[in-house]
């Protein structure tokens, strides 16, 4: 019996061991590895923003007259609408429209009509600003003959600047006079004084003559101060002439502005002329060039406005805000995909122009710049104001062996990735080249055709309720693992 019992037991040891072995082999945890091929592809670098269709070019039409808007720069051309003009009395004429041709949403050619209107009243109007450019002539005449007799007059008067010059000359010459006259009485003088003085005594007859020199150099120096008052009387009354000939260049100065606003007056009156002109030979409006009509703001039997019909080119563009910080990665010929979100629709184009300035700030810290790219087609449906996302390519490498950028490991410089080998992952070292979030550009160090490990699944171990698992990629140092980090663990 303790025999039989014994060996039961050796039994029951036997079975709990090789249960308890192969459930422990079983649990053991194994790896699987997320991988990708090394293929030939584009890598690009690229610029992502949103945008707005706009039109290329509206134009702003009216009778002799239309405006065209390209993005935020306009331009106008023609003599304004010719449904009315006034003449100088105040009296205004004006035309009617006679047919509109034309509804919004219609497609026309370039050289279309697109209404018409009745010119009597601009006939009317051009008589009048006729009139008033030969009235504004007349002015002219009139003026001009006046500026004539101002001239004559003055150039008739003596110079009053050369009357004063003389006068004050002349007072110059006489006071030097006196001061030399008045130095020989004063020789004369003192030789009378020193012959009566004298001893013996002068003779008679010297005496007499010393004192017919006084008498002479007394009235000589009478004479001089007789001639400097009347020279500073000169003086005086030539500059009181002077203030004459102030009063003359006032007026010929008057004059002459008389003649300069007659003549404005006439090219004033000459533009009204030909601007009644146009407005007479402009019975139509044309299309300037072929687009879609977006506004009529036309009536028959009524005088039209100036922004009678409003048309947008055929041509479409986008226009997006780029950040700041993408600017100077901007460069005119670089490749841009738009996706016309309603359309579902991509269109391939190139940056033709750079931004110049900034949007102007709405309050937000954000500093954009607009960047306005043309459609080369216009998808069917596409409208201005739908929205498009814009991507352009600021730096490719075309036809490159690449890997996703999850398989890199590594720093700059020493970059590594894990290549399948007999299936287990082996560190390679790689120089890489162009890199963006989803592709980098493996320069060495692969070839076409590898594995290469981008991420790993831990499967946990299996109980009778099911199998749990752990999906990671590399970790933040570098390593492969699961969510929680850690190496390379071999498949099992």
């Amino acid at each position: 019996m303790k025999r039989w019992v014994a060996v039961l037991l050796v039994v029951a040891a036997v079975a709990g061991g090789t249960w308890w072995w192969s459930h422990r082999a079983s649990a053991a945890p194994t790896t699987q590895y997320l991988t990708s091929v090394v293929r030939r592809a584009t890598v690009s670098t690229t610029i992502a923003a949103t945008g707005t269709v706009t039109p290329a070019s509206t134009y702003t039409l009216g009778f002799g007259t239309s405006t065209v808007t390209t993005g935020a720069a306009s331009s106008s051309s023609g003599t304004g609408s010719s449904s009315s003009s006034s003449n100088g009395s105040g009296s205004t004429a004006t035309n009617t429209v006679t047919a509109v041709d034309v509804v919004v949403g219609q497609h026309v050619r370039a050289g279309q009509v697109l209404a018409t209107e009745d010119t009597s009243g601009s006939a009317a109007s051009l008589a009048s600003a006729e009139a008033g450019l030969a009235a504004a002539r007349a002015q002219v005449a009139v003026a001009r003959a006046d500026l004539r007799q101002t001239q004559a007059a003055i150039a008739a008067q003596a110079s009053t600047s050369s009357q004063v010059a003389a006068a004050k000359a002349q007072l110059a010459t006489d006071q030097a006079q006196l001061t030399v006259d008045q130095q020989h009485l004063a020789q004369a003088n003192t030789k009378l004084a020193t012959d009566l003085a004298a001893t013996p005594p002068a003779s008679k007859a010297t005496i007499a003559a010393d004192r017919l020199a006084v008498a002479q150099a007394q009235q000589a120096v009478t004479r001089d101060e007789a001639a400097i008052t009347t020279d500073r009387q000169n003086v005086a009354s030539a500059g009181s002439s002077a203030v004459n000939d102030s009063a003359n260049q006032a007026k010929l100065a008057q004059s002459r502005a008389q003649v300069t606003q007659a003549e404005n007056g006439v090219a004033t009156a000459a533009a009204g002329v030909t601007t009644a002109q146009q407005a007479v030979t402009s019975t139509s409006i044309t299309a300037p060039v072929t687009g879609i009509i977006t506004a009529v703001n036309l009536t028959v039997g009524q005088a039209p406005p100036t922004s009678a019909i409003t048309l947008r080119t055929d041509g479409l563009t986008v226009t997006v805000d780029v950040a700041e910080q993408d600017v100077p990665n901007l460069a005119v010929g670089q490749t841009a995909q738009i996706t016309l979100t309603a359309l579902n629709t991509t269109v391939t184009t190139t940056v033709r122009t750079l931004p110049t300035s900034a949007n102007s700030s709405s309050g937000s810290a954000a500093v954009t710049f607009p960047l306005t790219l043309v459609l080369p087609t216009s998808p069917k449906g596409l409208l201005p104001g739908m929205t498009a996302s814009v991507s352009i390519a600021t730096a490719s490498a075309v036809n490159v062996l690449s890997v996703p950028t999850t398989a890199i490991q590594g720093t700059t410089g020493a970059n590594t990735v894990q290549l399948m080998r007999d299936g287990s992952p082996v560190s390679t070292p790689v120089n890489v080249g162009l890199s963006t979030n989803s592709t980098t550009e493996v320069i060495s160090g692969v070839r076409e055709g590898d594995v290469v490990v981008t991420g790993v699944v831990n499967q946990s171990v299996s109980t009778t309720t099911g199998t749990t698992g752990n999906r990671g990629g590399f970790g933040p140092g570098g390593g492969l693992g699961g969510l929680t980090g850690g190496g390379v663990r071999p498949g099992g």
